[in-house]
Formats: structure tokens, sequence, C-alpha cells
């Protein structure tokens, strides 16, 4: 008997050497590593998962409110999951009463979280943190559960302080697998008899085990059937082989039509079908968008914006097969406002738009526009990359149609200790392009109040009292006359658009140290264009005038800060990073366990050689451990 224990210690030893000594990923995924055991141990499985960063952001910028029981069901997102499901079902599906076995496995895995007060979460947000208090570990083997095809609810039991949440599992029979000794707890909904499935870490927990506390308590049931029916994307799962990793590019282009630009990238290895997730975000909005692989493994989509701003694009791949998901880097669109189909007749200005109830519109001045701002410190180096597209082109060769504009009598303030303004605009027939949108009609402006939207997209590194940035910023006609007579402080100005075409990437750099700052331009052959000459840290800003920004939109990528100075110190001998820890602890884990096994295997065989001993002495052997 001793001998089949001490087998049992090194059998489980030799388990959980396999377990530490699994190389960590390098990939950007949330990479997580788990066992799961069916039939009481005889069949042991590795379970290898992948999530993408942007579908955990994703789920990280959904509403977590929770204004009644019912809201929990928004929670369980079994498409997103379904991958988990499919590869434990690989080993379950076959099995008597498998999906018993199923729901067992997939309690394993949760199982192996550690306990945490983090509130409601997604599941794929509890997948990444690993950790989840009985809610979100709830949610999560729900998500699992029912992505398997099981029919399942969500226990709340809310008679008691603190309120507690376990899964339950329907089956048509009492279950096999549950703790020896324990009856099994169900609770009849809709007359069907679900068995609760504890998903917090505390025991070892089967379908039908559940706190014994709990036993008196009248919990509420919370149906799933308003549950989140697709998902931007999944999840990546593979049994006992690890995940390969695979990439996807992401580029932008513009369209033939109007406020319009063409997304696309490839991914690798070349799939043919593959799923891919398109994200936009707009930073009060997060959107996502799908399409499917061409058969090299391209895709394709049009996006379609409605007005100006700072939008975010990253595209994602699902992976496939052995291969594990993947995201592209993340663009940066600045988009532009859109020009006014605008003509003029007998001394008045005429715009299209949507009619007021005087047939007139006052556009009011648009000013400096920030589209982003990134703080700096000093004696560091930025690096991006930009291009400049044309959201929506100048068609030519336009015909024109005659369009006659009522006549009608309007007042306007003209603002504080102004008088008012009244106007008689007498019934016109003119002549305009008949590309203007049908939902649009001429409205009246008169000249002498017409504004002009010719902002100027412009790369700004500014230096307020130490306090450096880089701003992207679009100047209107007012700040850029500042700007080129020198009305704005000590500016260092570059006029780059004269040399920057459309659709051509460039790369800007620039150092920023306690002598000043300097900036360059560079084509795609590592050409400089353009250059801001160095000056003093008592400047205020170097201004890099890209293009006009109407009909316009500037892509960036690629932003790299580093220091100047990249020499490494070295740590002091107690000293270590989090890092270096964490690299170091498969290896301080793998000789904590060989010198348990070698320690362990030396007791056992020295009490072994005193019991052959004693025994040759006919005396009673006494082994203490």
């Amino acid at each position: 008997m001793r001998f089949k224990y001490m087998k049992a210690i090194i059998l489980i030893i030799g388990i959980l050497l396999l377990v530490f000594i699994t190389p960590t990923s390098m990939a950007t995924n949330y990479e997580k590593t788990n066992t799961f055991q069916a039939q009481y141990g005889i069949l042991n499985q590795k379970l290898y998962v992948s999530v993408p960063p942007s579908l955990y952001d994703y789920y990280g910028n959904m509403s977590h409110t929770v204004n009644g029981d019912s809201d929990y069901a928004k929670f369980v997102t079994p498409q997103a999951v379904e991958p988990i499901a499919e590869s434990i079902q690989n080993i379950t599906r076959n099995m008597s009463y498998s999906n018993e076995q199923f729901a067992d496995a997939v309690l394993a895995l949760v199982h192996q979280m550690s306990y945490a007060i983090n509130g409601p979460q997604y599941p794929i947000e509890t997948l990444v943190n690993n950790s989840g208090d009985c809610v979100a570990l709830s949610l999560l083997a729900a998500s699992i559960m029912q992505a398997g095809g099981l029919d399942v609810v969500l226990i709340h039991y809310i008679g008691i302080t603190p309120g507690h949440m376990n899964v339950g599992v329907y089956l048509p029979y009492k279950p096999v697998y549950h703790t020896a000794g324990e009856a099994p707890t169900d609770f009849v909904y809709n007359n069907k008899t679900y068995w609760t499935a504890e998903a917090t870490p505390a025991e070892n927990w089967k379908v039908g085990d559940q706190w014994s506390s709990l036993d008196s308590v009248e919990p509420v049931i919370i149906p799933l059937e308003n549950t989140e029916q697709s998902s931007p994307a999944q999840v990546s799962s593979s049994l006992n082989t690890p995940l390969l990793p695979s990439s996807i590019t992401v580029n932008m282009s513009q369209e033939q039509s109007r406020r319009a630009l063409t997304i696309s990238g490839s991914i690798s290895p070349a799939y043919s079908g593959g799923n891919v997730s398109i994200y936009v975000s707009s930073g009060l909005s997060y959107d996502y968008f799908t399409t499917v692989t061409d058969d090299a493994g391209g895709y394709m989509l049009t996006w379609n914006f409605t007005s100006a701003g700072t939008y975010y694009i990253r595209t994602s791949w699902g992976g496939a097969s052995n291969y594990a998901g993947a995201d592209s880097e993340t663009l940066t669109v600045f988009a532009g406002p859109e020009s006014l189909v605008q003509f003029e007749t007998l001394g008045y200005n005429y715009i299209f738009g949507k009619a007021s109830p005087a047939n007139y519109e006052i556009r009011p001045l648009l000013g400096v526009n920030d589209f982003l701002s990134i703080p700096l410190m000093t004696n560091v180096s930025l690096s991006y990359d930009f291009i400049v597209l044309q959201a929506g082109q100048t068609v030519s060769n336009v015909q024109t149609a005659t369009v006659t504009i009522p006549g009608n009598v309007w007042t306007m303030s003209r603002g504080r200790n102004m008088p008012t303004q009244t106007m008689q605009l007498p019934a016109q027939t003119v002549t305009v392009p008949v590309n203007v949108p049908t939902n649009l009609q001429p409205l009246m402006l008169p000249s002498n109040f017409n504004q002009t939207i010719n902002n100027q997209f412009s790369f700004i590194l500014q230096n307020n009292v130490g306090n450096y940035s880089l701003n992207v910023n679009a100047l209107n006609d007012y700040e850029m006359s500042n700007v080129t007579q020198g009305n704005r402080g000590n500016i260092a100005f570059l006029n780059a658009s004269e040399n920057i075409k459309q659709n051509n990437w460039y790369n800007f750099t620039a150092t920023i140290s306690d002598n000043g700052m300097t900036a360059n331009i560079y084509n795609t052959n590592g050409t400089l264009i353009g250059s801001l000459p160095p000056y003093n840290s008592n400047s205020n800003e170097t201004i890099m005038l890209i293009t006009n920004n109407v009909n316009h939109a500037v892509v960036l990528k690629n932003l790299t800060v580093q220091t100047l100075n990249n020499t490494i110190q070295p740590l002091k001998s107690n000293e270590k990073t989090i890092d270096e820890i964490r690299s170091l602890f498969p290896y301080v884990s793998l000789s904590i366990l060989l010198v348990a096994t070698i320690s362990v295997t030396l007791v056992y065989v020295k009490k072994k050689r005193q019991m052959r001993q004693k025994n040759r002495n006919n005396v009673p052997a006494t082994i203490q451990m």
C-alpha cells in the first residue's frame, strides 16, 4: 500500500512538472493553459486557450451595469467561448453521461481560477484576468456550457448576506458523479430539473454539489434565453497541442465615394473564409464590423464615417485549426470635415444642406480642432508613419441643373451690442451640380457672413513650461496667419504639404531633449523631404503643416516613443523586476519539484531499508513521515 501511495505522489509531481514547464507564449495574445479530467482522472487533458487583446478590450468597453436579476443574462456570451466547448467535447461527447461529464470538465477548468471579488465580468474578462467571484465564475461556466449545447440557468441566492450565485444544469437523470455521501441538489424551473453546479474554487465540486449553507435558501432562477447571440470574435483553443502563432496586417486607402475609406489586409497563414473583425473606436463609441478572407487570405471592407474626428481602427482574426488568432496594429484616423457644395450668384452665397424654416444656414466658426494630444517627457525620441487620404473625391465633368430658390425674409442677431440685421431675399433661379445628395436643398447664406472651413492638418510638438506633448490639430485661417506671421510665439514652422503626395506613406521622427526639439520627414525610400531646425528649450512649438483637412483623412501608425539613452542600468543584487521573477518562475518551480521528488524518493528508499533491517531482527517496523 505504501508503494502505491509513493507511486501516486510521484505521478502527481510528474503532472505538475508538465504544467510548470509549459513554455509561456511570446505572442501579444493572452495565453492560458488549463487541465481538466473526465471519469475521475482516468483521462487528463491539457487545454490551450488564446484570447486576442481586441476581444478583451471590446467586452471591457461594454456596460457592466446590473439593474436587476435579468441583466445577468447579457454577460453570458456562448459564441465567444465556443472553441473551448468544442475542445472539451472532443473528449466527452462519446462518453457515458456525456453531458454531465462535459459540465464537470467545465467546472474543473473554472475551479483553477483564483477567487477575487471583481463584480460582474464578461467571460472573456474572467478568462484573461484568471480570477472572479461567484458571479463572474458562474457566468463563464454557463457560457461554455451553453456553447456546448447544455440547457443551463443561473441560480441567484439573494436571501443571504452576502448573496451567492451558481449554475443550474438540466439533466434528465440524477447526477452520477456528484460527491459521494452527499445528496445532489436540484431546482425545478419550467417543468425541468436543474442540478446545481458550483463554480467557486473552494472544493472539487461536481454537478449536483453545492455549499451546505445554501440548503435552506430559496434562490431566484435566471433563464438564459436572451444571451448574446453573436460576438465580434472568438477565442482560440486546442487540446494537448500548443497553438501556433499567426498574424494579420491592416492598411487603409481612399474609396471613390463620399466619406468612405477602404480597410484591407491579409492573414498569415492564408486561410480562405477566415472571419475577420474590424473594430472602430471614436472614444465615445466602440463598434465592430465583420468580413471574411478570400482564397489568398486577404480581406477588405468599406468603412463609412459620418463626422469629422479621431478614430482608432484595429482588425482581428479568430484563428483556425491549430493557430491562435491575432490582432493587427492600430491605425489612428484623423477625419476632416466634409466640404459644402457652394456657389455664388447675385451677391449671395448658397450651400446645400437640410432646410431650416428660413431656408438659410449659418455655420459657426470652427476654430482650432484638437484631434489628438499625447504627453511626452524630455530626452526622448518619437517616430510614426502617416499617410494622407482623400475621404470622398471630387467628381470631374459634373453636369448641372437649374434650381429655383424661393424668396424669403429673415433676421439674424449679429452678437452682443450688435444690431439685428433683416434681409429680403428674392426668388432666384440658379445653376447647381446635379451630384448633390437628394436629401439636401439650396440654403441661402449672405456673402458678408460667409465663413470658410479650410482648416489645416498640422503635427505640433509643444513645450508648455517644460511639459512636452505631441498634438494633431486643425488650425483655421486665423491660427495659420498667426503662425506664418510669427504672432504665436517662438515657433519653428514647416509647410510639408508642398512635398507630400496623397496615398503615400511618410515617416516622421523627432527628438526632445533639454536643449530643444528637432523633427524630420522621410518618404518611403528614406529620403529626407523636410526638416525643422533645432531650437532651444525656451521655444514653444514646432508646427508641421500636412494638408488641408477638408475632405481629407490622415492615418497614423507605428507610434514609437523611447528614451534617447537606451543604456540599461544594472540591477542591484537584491533587485528583481516583476517580469524577471515571472520568467524565472517555471524554472524555480521545476527546481523545487525536482528537489521534492528526489527528497521523497530518498526518504522512501531509506525507510524501506530500515523496514527490511527491522524485519530481519523481528522488530516491528514504525515509519514516521
